[in-house]
């Protein structure tokens, strides 16, 4: 049988990663719906299909350091000459969300067709002299006329060349590749977000002071605030029965003021669910305006109100009991920043565990708070079955 008190531990430390990978998960889409982050990846996406020369280049930490820039906004002419067509151009909004932060493969198709064939309708030959051009490097070309680069152009033309010349072909051709990219360029957002959530997490972390070995302490010693979590995490699941990402996800397609509003009334949420569990584990980053100090002689440690961190305190209000501490702005930053030495590592695992994300930590309660149900009905009934069944040895004759 399971140990109640450890599962219980564990339940509360799993409850407690999920709050903040939502809030950590909220934080991200609204940095990304500020910075338009998905048109700054799609952008990137187009660039990498249609310009290969710059990206051959660059050395290994050239690259490494390309593929960690949130803010990159490729400016080649091939993705600005793209990007100015009347089928992509007007697909955006006005103002700072002037790129499209989607589009679909017929656009994509549409755009790169009447680039290589021009004005009027769609020509075979046009099309197929200018693919042959571009792979040439021919430098009598216009600069409104090179929107590919040698390598691109290469393997249009062998699209051109599976198709057969038949356009219906080569623009299914297109929009396949088109797809293929895009698969590959949503993994490429997905592990700069999941680098955004490491770092935003060990930010919520050093802000909350959520020191994963301080709330695994606190819950394994204290039984009430360890029923308290457990009861606020049971709570949660009933009343989430689906995970809460999915509705943070699926504001990506409202407009953007319903979408930030949607996300800042979710974060609003959060900050209260985590400021209670907060309470109960007793933590905070931040130390409050004064706090009195009382010496516990059965335990024999300080008992503070508020409660604060003792081991960041600032040196000259270490060992002071049964007083009232008085904090300044410069003794609560000097706070602050010894959580960071003191927790550092604490911090640390609870930010690798942020950035797992929501949904991980979504089922993994799900399936422990099933687990506690169904042990703690197996000790029931092992109760009452005792409790009628007679012992042979107590049987009449």
């Amino acid at each position: 049988m399971l140990n109640n008190v450890a599962l219980d531990v564990v339940i509360g430390l799993v409850f407690v990663y999920l709050l903040y990978s939502l809030l950590a998960t909220v934080l991200s889409e609204i940095m990304a719906t500020w910075l338009g982050l998905r048109a700054r990846n799609l952008k990137e996406a187009i660039d990498r299909m249609l310009n290969d020369e710059d990206e051959q280049k660059k050395n290994f930490w050239k690259r490494l350091w390309d593929s960690l820039r949130l803010m990159k906004s490729p400016q080649s002419t091939m993705v600005t000459n793209f990007y100015n067509n009347p089928e992509i151009k007007y697909l955006g909004s006005t103002g700072i969300f002037r790129v499209p932060s989607s589009f679909k493969a017929a656009s994509f198709s549409k755009t790169l067709l009447y680039q290589l064939s021009g004005e009027g309708q769609t020509n075979k030959i046009r099309i197929e002299e200018k693919l042959k051009r571009l792979m040439d490097g021919d430098k009598t070309l216009a600069t409104d006329d090179i929107i590919l680069d040698k390598e691109a152009a290469k393997y249009v033309l062998s699209l051109w060349h599976d198709s057969y010349g038949d356009l219906v072909k080569f623009k299914l051709q297109l929009e396949g590749w088109f797809d293929r990219t895009m698969e590959q360029a949503t993994e490429w957002y997905k592990r700069k977000i999941q680098i955004v959530l490491l770092v935003l997490g060990f930010c919520l972390a050093w802000f909350f002071n959520a020191d994963t070995f301080t709330i695994i302490s606190k819950l394994a010693n204290d039984k009430d605030a360890r029923g308290q979590m457990v009861q606020m995490a049971s709570a949660y699941v009933k009343n989430n029965p689906t995970p809460p990402a999915a509705a943070i996800k699926d504001s990506s397609m409202q407009p953007y003021n319903q979408k930030l509003d949607s996300l800042l009334e979710v974060k609003k949420k959060l900050d209260e669910d985590i400021a209670n569990a907060n309470t109960i584990l007793g933590v905070g980053g931040w130390l409050p305006d004064s706090t009195s100090v009382i010496f516990d002689k059965k335990k024999k440690v300080n008992i503070y109100t508020p409660q604060v961190d003792e081991v960041s305190l600032p040196k000259k209000f270490k060992g002071k009991t049964n007083t009232t501490l008085y904090f300044s702005k410069c003794n609560k930053w000097d706070y602050f920043f010894n959580m960071l030495s003191h927790h550092f590592f604490g911090f640390l695992i609870t930010a690798i565990a942020i950035s797992l994300g929501a949904p991980f930590w979504f089922d993994m309660l799900n399936k422990l708070m099933k687990l506690r149900t169904s042990n703690k009905e197996n000790t029931n009934s092992a109760a009452a079955n005792s409790s009628v069944t007679v012992s042979p040895l107590n049987r009449e004759a």
